[in-house]
């Protein structure tokens, strides 16, 4: 919500041609049982300057097109950075929360609101952070289990799966994969969405990529206390 916010901003001023500091995007709960649910947010821009200067009005009317131009924002950073960079997203007004900025999930989540497009995670993105978790996993030394990277195994009903994270311990097996932040417990790979729909002997367990990026200590304790 933050990178949205922080994205309409900049392409809102950039289509007035005003100053960045002229216009400001915040977030909170929607007014709405859905909202006190924590299931529904709202986005609303206002004017910096005392009085108003009538910029937010301005924008609100340009509806579908500013959605537009702010996915366009999000998906073409000149610098083709990993998350957010001063290209794009960074600012020095913003600095406290570069931490919070990503590019690539704001640009799924409005394709989502805008055009119906199901949120999608980047499979390089998906693939770093099963490496990350596979190799913290492996240094954890943990007793009587093995792990393998990108394993292939049978499920009944289902045939032959690559498991990015095999896990076996105890004489029971387990697969490790990951799901993207905005489709919690969503696998990225449709035979793993198979293998857990499904109730395959084989356990499914899913790990959030933003949670490896950012704790992932946390997310190797989630795995840990499920096979171990």
């Amino acid at each position: 919500m933050r990178t949205v916010s922080e994205a309409l901003t900049i392409a809102a001023t950039q289509r007035l041609e005003i100053e960045s500091g002229e216009l400001q995007a915040e977030y909170r709960p929607a007014l709405s049982p859905g909202g006190h649910a924590g299931l529904e947010a709202e986005i609303y821009i206002y004017d910096t300057l005392a009085g108003g200067a009538g910029f937010a009005r301005r924008i609100g009317g340009l509806g579908r097109t500013l959605f537009e131009e702010t996915i366009r924002l999000l998906e073409q950073c000149p610098a083709n950075c990993d998350r957010s960079c001063y290209r794009c997203l960074r600012s020095f007004k913003n600095r406290f929360e570069h931490d919070l900025l990503d590019r690539h999930l704001g640009a799924s989540l409005l394709r989502y609101l805008v055009r119906g497009e199901a949120p999608s995670l980047d499979k390089a993105r998906v693939e770093l952070a099963a490496d990350r978790l596979f190799e913290d996993l492996s240094r954890q030394g943990l007793d009587g289990v093995s792990l393998a990277r990108n394993a292939r195994i049978d499920l009944v009903g289902i045939g032959s799966v690559e498991a990015p994270i095999l896990v076996r311990s105890g004489g029971r097996e387990f697969i490790i994969g990951i799901h993207g932040p905005l489709t919690p417990d969503h696998a990225t790979d449709e035979k793993l969405r198979d293998a857990k729909e499904y109730g395959s002997l084989v356990p499914v367990i899913l790990i959030d990529e933003i949670v490896i990026s950012r704790n992932l200590p946390f997310a190797s304790g989630q795995v840990i206390a499920r096979v171990c």
